[in-house]
């Protein structure tokens, strides 16, 4: 059996699991377990895992996914945070010699290689591990998400959930809205909907620098209602105080200074990255934007 044949054997592996481990799920750690062998199979189906793969999974819980992704892939990496699931993980699943459990939290611990990223997030943790996971090139990951987060991902210049992790997203992958899950799908239902998304890395992106230009995306978006000129006229100042100075009239003309952060696209956020750039200079720009520097 590669998978799952029904809901209800599901539904009896994970409750007899909790048992044995004698663990009630956690809501503040995100425990809420996929008892829907249809949605588990349909992950899997859209991951397209085959033998060359080496398959990320993180948060591993009882294994309920990560079996189902050991029979197809070369490799299936397992991140767990709960020592108790993580054992357990080890114990249930020695059959596979093709699993590998690492102990330890997603967001601080450093990744394996991997061509393929499988995961029902952790909802609390699921902005930090996108935003790694976008340093990395990848063929596909597919996840599960909150539903409200899933929905920023996918938001348009203008809305009220138009935020660093759209600019980002747009910049670095293509993603996909693939499908919204029922809280009934899990074992304890969450109080939210899921949903699950595709994403491919892009093999090119339109900036040479990602790190530094995530930079002034975090700056701007952080007041991402304030007009643009306000923000970094108030950066500037701040950092006078550090005696890093620019000449007066720098952001004079500067292309969309009188626009609100929200309202720009990722092209004329680029365009602006560049301008800026360009008039302040590297070695100064590097000096003004650094997070270490107050």
């Amino acid at each position: 059996m590669e998978c799952w044949d029904s809901s209800s054997e599901l539904r009896k592996y994970v409750l007899t699991c909790l048992k044995q481990l004698g663990v009630k799920p956690s809501q503040r750690k995100g425990q809420n377990f996929l008892v829907d062998a249809n949605i588990i199979r349909y992950q899997v189906d859209q991951s397209d895992i085959d033998t060359s793969d080496v398959v990320l999974e993180i948060g591993g819980g009882m294994g309920n996914l990560t079996k189902c992704l050991a029979y197809k892939a070369k490799k299936v990496y397992v991140i767990e945070l709960d020592k108790r699931f993580g054992y357990f993980l080890k114990k249930k699943l020695e059959d596979f010699s093709n699993i590998e459990v690492i102990f330890g939290d997603a967001v601080k611990t450093e990744f394996p290689a991997f061509t393929k990223c499988v995961s029902n997030l952790p909802y609390q943790i699921s902005s930090p591990i996108t935003f790694k996971l976008l340093t990395f090139s990848f063929k596909k990951a597919i996840l599960m998400y909150q539903k409200d987060f899933a929905q920023r991902i996918f938001a348009q210049p203008g809305s009220k959930d138009y935020s660093r992790l759209s600019v980002m997203m747009s910049l670095r992958a293509h993603s996909q809205y693939l499908k919204t899950v029922k809280p009934s799908s899990f074992y304890p239902p969450p109080q939210v909907q899921s949903a699950i998304v595709s994403l491919e890395t892009k093999e090119v992106t339109e900036v040479e620098d990602i790190e530094d230009f995530s930079l002034l995306i975090n700056l701007l978006f952080s007041h991402k209602k304030k007009v643009v000129r306000s923000i970094l006229n108030n950066l500037l100042k701040r950092k006078e105080k550090s005696n890093i100075l620019l000449p007066s009239g720098t952001l004079d003309s500067l292309q969309f200074a009188d626009r609100r952060v929200f309202t720009l696209t990722l092209k004329e956020l680029l365009e602006l990255y560049r301008s800026v750039k360009q008039r302040i200079g590297e070695d100064m720009w590097l000096s003004i934007i650094s997070p270490n520097i107050k």
